[in-house]
């Protein structure tokens, strides 16, 4: 590789030689970053005005980083890298002038039935603060994990990590404003910092990582809701001249490495008796232009 091949961001730069020394969650944030911008954003655009020419360096950078990765022997059969190599694939394909093979299907509306799911799920959806003590069966916390990774995320960095306390001791860790003594599960939601440091976000978009984890926390709160369950979002508190920062106390506890960062958690459980549900505004009011 020339020295010219080098991967360019605001703050950092890597060669060939520097990727192949970055610890592999670092690694993994540059390769799913430089797919997404790379390749995923601007392939309609180049597709409709490179109109079969072949354009030599479509996707390079993401491929120098995937040589790397699999040089270093990283796993290529996870979700995540699939969906690398089938954009890799896209992306060769463009560079050679071929058209590429994408045939994903158009978004298409969802009939009444589902449609009144999507909406019972939406509007019933509410904040529970009482339970009933019952374990989870693991396949329940298995499909709210899953709905939480499934949530959208700031250039795919794949950096959200997931924390799930079940035990009385464990659940003491965490700092509440409410008695979540009989939640069935609290899940904290983290993210790795050294995804976001490889490409500078934490730089540039520092408001990002926080974004990511609320998203996913409210497709977990509805896969909750779905599954019978009652769930609440609960924030960490910083530090300010009136309170500690329980983020890192929970850290501390629970021997947390510190390129960990926590922004919230979600308490789930067994819904021990009906709430009125809050309501909104009219949306009239809320809409300042339209």
């Amino acid at each position: 590789m020339g020295s010219k091949e080098k991967i360019r961001y605001a703050f950092q730069e890597y060669s060939r030689d520097d990727l192949m020394e970055l610890p592999p969650e670092a690694l993994g944030g540059i390769l799913r970053e430089r797919v997404h911008h790379m390749i995923e954003v601007p392939l309609y655009p180049t597709l409709v005005k490179g109109r079969g020419k072949a354009i030599p360096n479509f996707g390079e950078q993401a491929q120098m980083v995937f040589d790397v990765w699999r040089e270093r022997g990283f796993p290529e059969d996870t979700p995540d890298l699939t969906w690398v190599k089938r954009n890799l694939a896209v992306a060769e394909r463009i560079r050679a002038g071929r058209a590429p093979e994408v045939d994903e299907a158009l978004p298409t509306p969802f009939s009444d039935v589902e449609m009144g799911v999507v909406r019972r799920l939406i509007w019933e959806r509410r904040s529970i603060r009482d339970w009933v003590y019952k374990p989870l069966p693991e396949e329940m916390l298995e499909q709210i994990l899953e709905a939480g990774n499934a949530a959208p995320i700031g250039c795919n960095l794949g950096h959200l990590r997931f924390v799930v306390l079940t035990t009385p001791e464990e659940k003491a860790m965490i700092w509440s404003d409410i008695s979540t003594k009989n939640a069935a599960a609290i899940i904290v939601l983290c993210h790795d910092k050294r995804a976001a440091q490889a490409i500078g976000h934490d730089a540039l978009v520092p408001q990002n990582p926080g974004f990511d984890a609320a998203a996913a926390a409210t497709q977990m709160l509805l896969m909750a809701h779905a599954l019978g369950l009652g769930a609440v979002w609960l924030s960490e508190l910083k530090k300010t001249a009136k309170t500690s920062d329980t983020g890192q106390e929970f850290k501390e506890k629970y021997g947390l490495p510190e390129h960990l960062e926590v922004h919230l958690h979600i308490a789930i459980g067994w819904t021990a008796i009906g709430s009125i549900k809050s309501a909104r505004p009219a949306l009239a009011d809320l809409v300042i232009r339209r």
